[in-house]
């Protein structure tokens, strides 16, 4: 697992994203707190000098030494801090700056950010509170101390027509004016806001370095009490998985995850537990197969003999019979013979009747020799000789040997023969399974019928098929199954060996025979042959 997927990582930055916006918060609300007392400081200040100013030029003033007041506020417009001090009449005018630009005599602009704050309303007000007649703006003042458009704060403080003012001999005023003058003080506040910009980087590397210091706090943590747990425990579950059932895990916490590794431990030794009871259930199971499959092969040997023996007994009262009805008429003709011969009894036309007996004698030893032929070919096959051969000359072949019994049957032969490549195949075998085949079906047909020879290729499976199709009888469905069957046969006089020789021959070349057959409409047997 890669390491910005593991669970201690996404706890880690889910941490420190936490502490970030907190600190980020925090920091916030800390510099807003810290800018709003530094404000209120130098405002307090500010207000003060002005108080100040104002009471040290009030006995210059009630005497009309305007040198003096002027000497006063020049001086102090000199302090360090101060950007300058500056006295308005009601009217706007300027009458003293300690600025000596030459804006003494100038008119103030009344919409300027400097005076909006007592002539908002188109005329000055009486009075103020104390945030009223402060602003902070913007300057462009410039001196060799001082920057270009830095800020600064400005405080008013109108000089009211007191009763020391309207009753003296010097200079009186009315007593229906009320604001004589406004003595304006601004302060550079350029000190501030470099104290701020500190505050704000000092906040900045104290949060990264709390984050910084945080993180790698929370990841030893989860290092120690999280992520070595849980690696132990994944590695533990790999082990396991791969058939280690000895491994332990070493228990060395009481938290959660000392339980966890208590419980992983405690299902190890379950499943060693279920382990074992399942080998001895398969050395059970595998000594009572034993024992079963020992006496399913005792009674299995016993069945193959008793079934050895009911075939052989079978099979010999099969032989037997066929070969007896065949040997009995042989027996009949011979013994007539003998009596007719001992008696005398005997002309020229009986020598016709004799010659009539002694070829049904032959044609009865024929059938009881090939008896014996199908007999020792179902039960003792040869391996076929296996050589390239035509297919189609050997069923023409085949069918030569038959011709003189389908005209005396009065079949019609239909031959649909197409051309084949050469299969891998012993000819004499072949020859034999179509013999076979075309007898059937001559058999199947006494009354006549049509016989069709049908052979094709298949070059998407590269096999060869032979049909030999007849119109005679058919075979019930019922006897479908078992026609391949050792001595079962549908004919009266039929061995029941044929078709067995010939889907053994069939099946010794690797191929085999199948069979549709309609009752009363008759029957298609292909023979299907690989050609390699």
């Amino acid at each position: 697992m890669t390491w910005y997927k593991s669970i201690g990582m996404k706890i880690i930055l889910s941490v420190v994203g936490m502490i970030l916006i907190v600190n980020g918060i925090l920091a916030y609300l800390f510099l807003g707190i810290q800018r709003e007392n530094l404000n209120h400081a130098i405002l307090r200040t500010a207000s003060q000098l002005s108080e100040t100013i104002k009471k040290s030029i009030q006995n210059d003033m009630l005497e009309n030494r305007k040198e003096a007041a002027y000497k006063i506020m020049e001086t102090i417009g000199q302090q360090a801090g101060i950007e300058k001090v500056r006295v308005y009449s009601s009217e706007g005018k300027i009458l003293f700056s300690s600025d000596n630009t030459g804006e003494v005599g100038r008119m103030v602009n009344q919409k300027a950010e400097a005076c909006f704050g007592c002539h908002s309303e188109a005329r000055p007000l009486e009075r103020l509170a104390t945030s009223e007649r402060s602003r902070v703006f913007y300057s462009d003042h410039n001196n060799d101390t001082r920057n270009v458009n830095h800020r600064v704060l400005g405080i008013i403080n109108p000089m009211y027509n007191d009763s020391g003012c309207s009753s003296a001999a010097c200079h009186a005023h009315p007593e229906s004016q009320k604001v004589l003058g406004v003595i304006d003080v601004t302060m550079d506040l350029s000190e501030v806001d470099s104290q701020m910009a500190w505050a704000r980087r000092q906040v900045l590397i104290v949060s990264v370095v709390s984050v910084v210091a945080i993180f790698i706090i929370v990841a030893l943590i989860l290092f120690h009490f999280i992520e070595r747990p849980v690696k132990e425990l994944v590695l533990g579950t790999k082990r396991i998985s791969g058939g280690d059932l000895d491994h332990m895990i070493d228990v060395t916490t009481s938290d959660e995850m000392g339980h966890l590794a208590t419980s992983f431990n405690q299902m190890t030794l379950d499943l060693q537990s279920a382990q074992k009871q399942i080998q001895e259930g398969i050395r059970n199971l595998e000594h009572k197969v034993e024992e079963r499959t020992k006496e399913l092969k005792t009674t299995q040997s016993q069945l193959l003999h008793s079934e050895k023996l009911a075939a052989v007994g079978a099979l010999a009262a099969t032989v037997a019979h066929e070969i007896n009805n065949p040997l009995t008429g042989v027996y009949t003709y011979i013994r007539l013979m003998e009596r007719k011969i001992d008696q005398g009894q005997y002309g020229a036309e009986d020598i016709a009747k004799y010659k009539g007996y002694l070829d049904t004698m032959r044609r009865e030893v024929e059938r009881t020799t090939a008896i014996v032929q199908n007999l020792l070919d179902f039960t003792r096959p040869k391996d076929p000789v296996r050589k390239p051969m035509n297919l189609v000359k050997v069923m023409e072949e085949s069918l030569a040997l038959i011709s003189n019994k389908l005209s005396l049957t009065n079949i019609e032969l239909v031959k649909i023969l197409n051309p084949l490549p050469e299969i891998q195949a012993d000819p004499a075998h072949m020859k034999q399974v179509f013999l076979n085949l075309l007898i059937n079906a001559c058999e199947a047909m006494e009354e006549g019928g049509t016989l069709t020879i049908r052979c094709d290729y298949h070059p998407e499976t590269n096999t060869v098929t032979m049909s030999v199709r007849d119109t005679g009888t058919g075979i019930e469905e019922k006897d479908l199954a078992r026609i391949f069957d050792p001595f079962f046969s549908t004919k009266k006089k039929g061995t029941g060996l044929g078709l067995s020789v010939v889907n053994g021959i069939v099946t010794r070349h690797n191929g085999k025979v199948e069979i549709d057959s309609t009752p009363g409409k008759g029957t298609d047997f292909r023979v299907i042959l690989p050609v390699g």
